[in-house]
């Protein structure tokens, strides 16, 4: 097994954040002129409508494959309805999902594989990183178009945190502001895992946990209570040492579980990721995931699609327990404590789930 992922920076890699899915037909035409904006807005309307329905699909792989096609097809209804807040948030949460689903999977894979090599590592990265970009741009677009005063949310965090976080606490309106903010979060921190060796972007975790906050006081319901997940993964986002919190991180993911009566199969995958590693508690770490392996994605098929690539992700960690989560010495207690370096990849985030 290939041992890059081995060395991770203190940092944590990447924000567990369970893809929400968008179905959109990939034949759809589209449109222009007045016509065209009637159009739109039925097609926008039907898409939301149909998108649970690829929750319930037994095949990650037709999403794979769809989904490039229907990112296209949104991006040029946006070119249609810039100001619709509904079509920002499903795109910028396609471009998570497919991003993190998808992208980021074969990328994790292909750290572990020793048949990879360093340039398709880094391609796989960059893909990713430009993902997450999009989805930013757009989510912030959208509050941005909400609230232009003092030129929007980038700039003013030129004017630093305080200002940034004033902002971003006028943001009022539940409906159309709560996942714009939240898929901003999510795609941020996101870029931000996979650029942990940058200081400048670590720097920008505050302004992250701003956007995160305010989505988390509008609705912490959005998303199968993704804005408590992602509430979670910001308290985690650095070790123990360099003042992250996983133990109020597993509080807030113990939440989360329950609301969604375990059934939400990410948030325990990123219980062993964010809290089992980072404390060195091999027993939560193999509980959690276990419980993922053997879960029934039939019995909750609403949730097929995103359970099926929790225990994909699941079986994976499994594989590498040793490296992430030594055995204890002989003469030292298993369980929960502060490891002095986790050996792999600890995820910073929980997840949403639904679409």
């Amino acid at each position: 097994m290939n041992q890059r992922s081995s060395s991770q920076p203190r940092l944590a890699r990447s924000l567990g954040i369970l893809i929400a899915l968008v179905a959109v037909p990939a034949s759809l035409p589209l449109f222009g002129c007045d016509t065209g904006v009637f159009a739109a807005n039925t097609t926008i309307g039907v898409m939301r409508r149909a998108s649970p329905g690829v929750q319930r699909m037994r095949d990650p792989e037709i999403l794979e494959t769809a989904f490039p096609a229907s990112i296209q097809q949104m991006e040029g209804l946006l070119e249609i309805k810039p100001d619709d807040a509904v079509l920002r948030a499903m795109l910028g949460r396609s471009y998570a999902s497919f991003g993190y689903g998808f992208i980021e999977d074969d990328y994790e894979v292909a750290q572990l594989s020793d048949d990879a090599s360093e340039e398709e590592i880094e391609h796989l990265r960059e893909r990713a990183s430009q993902a997450y970009l999009r989805g930013r741009e757009v989510a912030i677009g959208g509050l941005d178009l909400a609230r232009p005063e003092g030129g929007g949310l980038l700039a003013q965090q030129s004017q630093g945190l305080e200002a940034f976080t004033a902002h971003v606490n006028r943001f009022d309106n539940r409906e159309n502001h709560a996942p714009l903010l939240f898929w901003a979060a999510y795609n941020w921190v996101r870029w931000i895992s996979l650029h942990r060796d940058d200081m400048g972007a670590i720097a920008d975790l505050s302004y992250v946990t701003a956007l995160a906050e305010r989505a988390y006081e509008l609705d912490q319901s959005y998303m199968d209570y993704g804005p408590v997940a992602l509430r979670a993964g910001l308290m985690a986002a650095a070790p123990p040492q360099l003042g992250g919190r996983p133990q109020d991180a597993r509080v807030e993911l113990e939440r989360a579980i329950q609301l969604t009566e375990r059934k939400n199969l990410l948030y325990l995958v990123t219980m062993a990721q964010l809290v089992a590693i980072p404390l060195q508690d091999r027993a939560l770490f193999e509980s959690m995931l276990n419980e993922v392996v053997a879960f029934d994605v039939d019995s909750f098929p609403d949730q097929r699609i995103p359970n099926l690539l929790a225990q994909r992700r699941a079986r994976r960690l499994l594989a590498q327990i040793d490296d992430l989560v030594p055995p204890p010495i002989e003469g030292e207690g298993e369980g929960e404590g502060e490891a002095s370096e986790p050996s792999a990849s600890v995820d910073a985030a929980g997840s949403p789930s639904s679409t």
